[in-house]
């Protein structure tokens, strides 16, 4: 292709032209850099800065194979260039093999110890910690002086394996002084594309949480920014079933910084009735150590086995105390029609090394 959108001198001149290429890829015009660094290196074959960024912009493209060989040809010129190796470990990432990239970050982190991004990229790729308890306890005040609710819930993690987790939950909740127990057991599993997960659950001589429940559902990579999502649930009440589909769409923004996510919620209520809402969030993870998030909703929910129209708003934060040990607070108000409700929340989790 023949490079148009840059001026007739920029394009005769390698080095303008390359500097315009990388602030194409920074910009996120990937396909306009490469056009434009295909031409550097016609001119400049041995230019590995040029290659090493035309290897980032088809990783970007999850052109993966073409990718990687970029990569590895910069490091057969430049035995020690840093950013060759984080772009294989970008390539294994995206591929799902996990153990190819942790070994990449090492040798990144063998040529440059001090680099902030090599370290940050060894912390996220290390093998997922074998356990997680997470205890939280939340207490809502209710409108029309009705009775406070009460809700206590346990959760425990393990990793099985690098693709692999299971997951089992029980929560204690006390609403209209009534008391139900919910247990759960989910599995995830991650893949090259995404993730997916199923649970099953159900209360114990349930009085208004469901009998049993079906959940299932997954994350699929659409791009390097977008992914769909996909929620379902069966559950069985005393006043009947209750199924819910929910698609969505996340984007990942600011190097994985900040999360945005929608989703469009149906339900199929007790009485068969269908019924539509939406969800929106963001999450912002501030620093390694304090992670925000906002959710606002408008969409049916079923509760105490009666399906009401809720609208809710609610702020949430993590701080990681150690790196064992994490802070959750939460802050929740809903108007439900016949009332509304505040909640607050207080969590902690603990994971093992």
């Amino acid at each position: 292709m023949i490079v148009q959108d840059v001026p007739p001198e920029v394009r005769t001149d390698p080095t303008a032209l390359y500097e315009a290429a990388v602030a194409d890829r920074r910009a996120g015009r990937h396909e306009a850099a490469l056009i434009k660094l295909n031409t550097v290196l016609q001119s400049r074959p041995g230019d590995v800065d040029a290659r090493l960024n035309r290897g980032l912009c088809l990783l970007a493209l999850n052109r993966l194979d073409e990718a990687e060989a970029d990569f590895e040809s910069v490091l057969v010129d430049a035995p020690d260039y840093v950013d060759a190796f984080l772009g294989l470990a970008g390539v294994a990432q995206r591929r799902g093999d996990l153990s190819r990239a942790r070994t990449e970050v090492q040798r990144a982190a063998a040529a440059a110890p001090d680099r902030p991004d090599v370290a940050a990229l060894d912390r996220a790729l290390r093998p997922s910690l074998a356990w997680r308890v997470d205890l939280d306890v939340s207490k809502s005040r209710l409108g029309a002086d009705l009775p406070d609710w009460t809700e206590v819930r346990l959760g425990v993690v393990r990793a099985l394996d690098e693709r692999w987790t299971f997951a089992g939950s029980a929560e204690w909740t006390e609403r209209f002084d009534n008391e139900d127990l919910l247990l759960e057991a989910r599995l995830d599993r991650r893949f090259a594309w995404g993730a997916a997960y199923a649970a099953l659950g159900g209360a114990v001589e349930a009085q208004y949480r469901p009998e049993v429940s079906l959940r299932a559902g997954t994350d699929i990579r659409l791009s390097p920014t977008f992914s769909g999502t996909l929620d379902t649930s069966v559950a069985r009440f005393a006043s009947g079933d209750v199924i819910s589909l929910q698609p969505g769409l996340a984007a990942d923004l600011v190097q994985g910084r900040v999360r945005l996510a929608a989703r469009w919620i149906n339900l199929w209520d007790e009485a068969d009735e269908h019924r539509t809402g939406y969800s929106l969030s963001a999450q912002w993870a501030a620093s390694d150590r304090l992670s925000l998030r906002l959710s606002h909703a408008d969409a049916p929910e079923t509760s105490e086995g009666v399906t009401v129209d809720v609208r809710a708003v609610s702020l949430g934060a993590e701080i990681g105390l150690t790196d064992q040990i994490t802070l959750r607070l939460g802050a929740l108000h809903e108007e439900r029609g016949a009332y509304d409700r505040d909640a607050i929340t207080l969590g902690l989790g603990w994971r093992s090394r």
